[in-house]
């Protein structure tokens, strides 16, 4: 048996004998999450009461009583994603039972932490920004600034968790789609109700539509719903087990496009929500509202 010859490359970062624009690639993966970081990372921030933030937000009194978080200038509550479910420190509900020593808290970071866990122990995400960020690859043939991969070992140990992540992601999609059924409720002066939607209405539904693609999507429920399976026929258990399978299948082809066009709409769907409490424009009724 012959001996395994490594190939030569050249050293150093970025060294390759490649002449094709490889970088184009990761570049364009790291600046597409690196917006979206920075954009979550500071809405997440800005319903909290300290530092700056303070002078935003729901504590800075913008928007009514939910803030910058929901529209609820046109008799509807449309809430945007990056907040549900809304758990306002110190307030009734599900904020309630907060500790006083966490008010100071966005009702964001109370919950992020799944949809964020669940994006970052993704299989998908973790070769978009290992590529993008970690340089591990950079890209085939393409020398990396650092010693060779070891596996997801030490820190990255926590990509284990991915699994219990997906468990938090199915649970979600419920009480997004509970925030629709609540945008369609409007509430008239008289208080009673009538139904109607708006274009916020239809900018919260296809979150949970395109989340929804990439969370059945998602190789962990893939495996769920049909690893380990030797009878696709035997029982009507086993007949639902194969349709599941089938389903997520398909919507597993196209992890990539899921992946990158939910996490796109979140963010849009909470700029819309955004720019509608602080007036830069109107949530359009199209249909029904407030009589």
């Amino acid at each position: 048996m012959g001996e395994n010859i490594q190939l030569p490359m050249k050293k150093g970062f970025g060294a390759t004998d490649r002449v094709d624009d490889w970088w184009t690639s990761p570049l364009a993966m790291a600046t597409y999450l690196g917006i979206m970081i920075v954009y979550a990372t500071w809405r997440g921030f800005m319903e909290a009461d300290f530092w700056v933030f303070s002078e935003l937000g729901l504590s800075g009194g913008q928007g009514g009583a939910a803030g910058t978080m929901a529209i609820e200038s046109e008799g509807s509550h449309v809430l945007s994603p990056l907040f549900s479910p809304l758990i306002i420190p110190g307030g009734a509900g599900l904020g309630g039972p907060v500790p006083q020593f966490l008010w100071w808290m966005s009702p964001a970071m109370f919950i992020l932490i799944f949809p964020a866990g669940f994006r970052g122990t993704c299989y998908y995400y973790r070769k978009a920004y290992y590529r993008a960020f970690l340089q591990n690859p950079t890209a085939c043939a393409v020398s990396k600034p650092w010693n060779q991969y070891k596996g997801e070992t030490g820190l990255f140990l926590v990509q284990n968790l991915h699994r219990y992540f997906l468990y938090a992601a199915i649970v979600y999609l419920p009480i997004l789609s509970w925030d629709v059924w609540q945008s369609v409720n409007f509430h008239n002066a008289d208080g009673t109700h009538s139904w109607g939607a708006s274009v916020g209405t239809l900018v919260i539904a296809l979150n949970v539509i395109l989340l929804a693609g990439y969370t059945f999507g998602c190789h962990a429920f893939r495996h769920l719903v049909g690893g380990g399976a030797n009878d696709w026929t035997g029982s009507g258990v086993a007949r639902l087990r194969h349709r599941m399978w089938r389903m997520s299948t398909w919507f597993n082809e196209k992890h990539k496009d899921w992946a990158l066009y939910s996490l796109f709409w979140v963010m849009f769907a909470d700029l819309y929500v955004y720019g509608a409490t602080m007036g830069w424009w109107t949530d359009l009724v199209f249909w029904g509202g407030v009589t």
